[in-house]
């Protein structure tokens, strides 16, 4: 008889596919995790903490089974626009408790990893923060413009060119036609975006003096999403 571990596998709802697939590791033995982390403008609310709970119980349950673990978190310290997408979260935080944006930052951030420790969640092996990863998303920007994956607006941002690449969409169901213009704040008729769906890589620094960084297309800041490549 098959011991146990052999028999149990895990399976994850795959929104590609609409359906269960099962997690297969590339080698047999380890898998390699990625899971978004917080924006550390404020403490860390239930919603947020049910999404690290669940990465928490997916890696729990993949050591029991035996499989080595590569889990990295991201901290996402900059670039999180508001609703009204006026103004940085930290950057509204700092200016609300007279704090510099950064100290803000480190302080939920110290506050977030408190949060894990009293609900028993696994600590991520490594927590990047994306201000101390320009120079990589800079990197990653330009390989997407040489390859026409994205490309400079007349308002000096870089977007992601949507319709450059066939399979957009395809895991979370969104078909470009179906898209409707005006549900992104960078677009309008007249605007610097080809796309309605295209979305900021970079972002142009233009009033903002704060949580800002040179590169190839000017002083700005990273988009949201980028953050997580």
């Amino acid at each position: 008889m098959k011991p146990v571990k052999d028999l149990l596998k895990i399976n994850l709802f795959d929104t590609k596919t609409r359906a269960l697939q099962p997690l297969v590791s590339s080698d047999g033995k380890s898998l390699r995790i990625y899971g978004c982390g917080p924006t550390v403008y404020r403490d860390a609310h239930v919603g947020n903490m049910r999404t690290f709970l669940l990465s928490d119980i997916i890696i729990r349950l993949a050591k029991n089974l035996g499989y080595e673990i590569r889990f990295i978190q991201n901290i996402t310290d900059v670039g999180h626009m508001s609703e009204d997408f006026v103004e940085d979260k930290i950057l509204a935080q700092a200016k609300a408790e007279s704090k510099d944006p950064y100290e803000i930052a480190r302080i939920y951030e110290a506050r977030f990893h408190a949060d894990l420790k009293l609900l028993n969640i696994t600590p991520a092996d490594n927590y990047p923060k994306a201000s101390e990863c320009i120079d990589l998303m800079h990197d990653l920007i330009n390989k997407l413009i040489k390859k026409d994956n994205a490309y400079v607006g007349s308002d000096n941002c870089v977007y992601f060119s949507a319709q450059s690449f066939p399979g957009y969409g395809a895991i979370s169901g969104n078909r470009l036609d179906s898209l409707k213009p005006g549900h992104r704040f960078e677009y309008s008729e007249d605007g610097a975006k080809r796309f309605h769906a295209d979305w900021a890589l970079w972002k142009a620094a233009e009033n903002r003096t704060q949580m800002i960084w040179n590169s190839p297309w000017g002083k700005g800041f990273p988009g949201w999403h980028v953050e997580c490549s």
